[in-house]
């Protein structure tokens, strides 16, 4: 069983536990890795969302006390989840992701409500799914450059509303071109691509981030996967993870990335 989460939220950003109440969870699911990464600040989205300068060192002054308290218990890391159109802060390690497009002026987030989505999509691209995704992608390739990150988080978070190919079909060339070459580009910079089942523990997806087919190309390309559960509450920590596990077994992985104390990652079998 898999015993490693490095993606997940508490009250400090929008989280629904402390952080003690977060590694006290894992530890009793029993868990020998485990990391918070709070939402950098996203101000520019949404007034007072994520952490600001001074809520991120108290964050930092908090988990520092927690990573004393559980040694050699628990290693406990301390990270950060960076938009890509958000600004860079500093934490142990950084998880890179694109929560939001800005077309036209307007700022648009992926994974806020369906209906949020379904309409920005309508007015801003006219409709054109293939061209959001598109816009998408090319920004979601810049993510590195942009943030500095140490893996990137949930690849295709813009499919989050697209069970069963409501919106557009993830297998035509004119969604996968764009996202190939966005993969290629972020796996030749060295970034491992995490396997996130954060919406399945929510109800809204049946299967995690990225998609099958992804998954199998970034096999190809010699890619590394890292598996989390983008976790906002104690009862979700570790959720899905045998879905996901079995997942990137078909796919042709057998190893998985983790971070290892000291900074820096690690190779474990996932077979």
């Amino acid at each position: 069983m898999i015993k490693t989460d490095f993606h997940t939220h508490t009250t400090y950003c929008d989280g629904e536990n402390t952080p003690r109440e977060m590694v006290e969870a894992a530890y009793q699911k029993g868990f020998t890795d485990f990391g918070i990464s709070g939402h950098g600040d996203f101000s520019l989205y949404e007034p007072g969302f994520g952490m600001t300068d001074m809520a991120l060192e108290q964050y930092k002054q908090e988990l520092y006390a927690l990573r004393e308290e559980y040694a050699g218990k628990m290693n406990l890391y301390i990270g950060i989840e960076l938009d890509c159109l958000g600004p860079v802060q500093k934490a142990e390690y950084a998880i890179g992701s694109t929560h939001c497009l800005k077309k036209n002026g307007e700022l648009l987030a992926v994974d806020d409500t369906e209906e949020k989505l379904v309409d920005g999509v309508r007015r801003l691209w006219n409709g054109d799914w293939y061209g959001f995704a598109r816009d998408y992608f090319e920004l979601e390739a810049t993510v590195y450059d942009r943030t500095g990150c140490d893996w990137v988080g949930h690849f295709d978070l813009l499919t989050k509303y697209n069970e069963g190919f409501r919106y557009f079909d993830e297998t035509k060339d004119e969604y996968l071109e764009p996202a190939l070459m966005a993969m290629k580009r972020l796996n030749d910079a060295g970034l491992p691509f995490e396997i996130n089942t954060g919406a399945i523990s929510r109800g809204i997806r049946r299967v995690p981030y990225p998609s099958k087919i992804l998954l199998k190309e970034l096999f190809a390309m010699g890619g590394r996967i890292m598996i989390h559960s983008d976790s906002h509450s104690v009862k979700t920590i570790g959720s899905g993870f045998e879905q996901a596990r079995k997942l990137a077994l078909e796919c042709g992985f057998t190893r998985m990335t983790i971070l290892k104390p000291g900074g820096g990652f690690r190779e474990l079998s996932i077979e």
